[in-house]
């Protein structure tokens, strides 16, 4: 089933293609992460031109979710003369825009607007990362992240259109895919649709999975 969201990649992180999405709203685009191999698919495949404003929102601070955040905005800034609006939580963002030398003119951060709200999840001890939740076109959606439980967000399932969900086959700081596969059930019978995202093993959780949940569709 198509999903509100685009993909732009749903790998893990030692993937070829870095976990990212984005969704065009009216005149806006919205991009979700923006890690070290989605600049280059963004330039060749988006025409940033035809946008009034581009927001990026960033869940936390790994290489593989905003590696390449800072040629995004300075592209953004110097070739289509577009300040960026970077929408995120994380204690460090303007630190890290500042020491990947990012012009200041060329972007704002905003904490979060009337339609997205973070959840605070864990994923590992270094940084702070979220999930959060987004109502776009009338529709409800739940995003992870990156996330080793899924209990922050159990809270916000009412009324959810949309689950977009990281899976991993060995756990750890990811979601071991085996362990809430009958959480996601009972999630999915009371209609909500399941995206599977971050993949690390594709044969693994193709075997579990046994086209019980979506894989996040990729658009470019």
């Amino acid at each position: 089933m198509k999903s509100i969201l685009n993909f732009i990649g749903r790998d893990s992180g030692f993937g070829d293609n870095n976990n990212s999405a984005y969704i065009e709203i009216d005149n806006d685009i919205i991009i979700i992460d923006c890690g070290f191999t989605v600049f280059e698919k963004l330039k060749e495949n988006i025409d940033f031109n035809k946008y009034k404003s581009v927001k990026v929102i960033i869940t936390h601070l790994h290489n593989d979710h905003c590696g390449s955040l800072s040629q995004l905005i300075l592209y953004l800034w110097f070739v289509y003369g577009k300040k960026t609006i970077v929408i995120s939580k994380c204690k460090n963002i303007k630190k890290y825009l500042n020491i990947t030398g990012t012009a200041k003119e060329a972007y704002i951060i905003i904490e979060e607007t009337e339609n997205i709200q973070f959840i605070k999840t864990e994923h590992v001890k270094e940084l702070d990362c979220y999930g959060f939740k987004m109502t776009v076109k009338d529709k409800k959606i739940i995003y992870t992240g990156d996330t080793k439980t899924i209990e922050p967000f159990l809270e916000h399932m009412t009324n959810i259109n949309e689950l977009y969900i990281e899976v991993s086959k060995n756990g750890g700081v990811h979601i071991k895919f085996e362990d809430i596969i009958q959480k996601l059930i009972n999630i999915k019978n009371t209609g909500v649709n399941i995206y599977l995202m971050h993949i690390d093993d594709y044969e693994y959780i193709n075997k579990l999975n046994k086209n019980q949940f979506f894989f996040a569709e990729i658009s470019i």
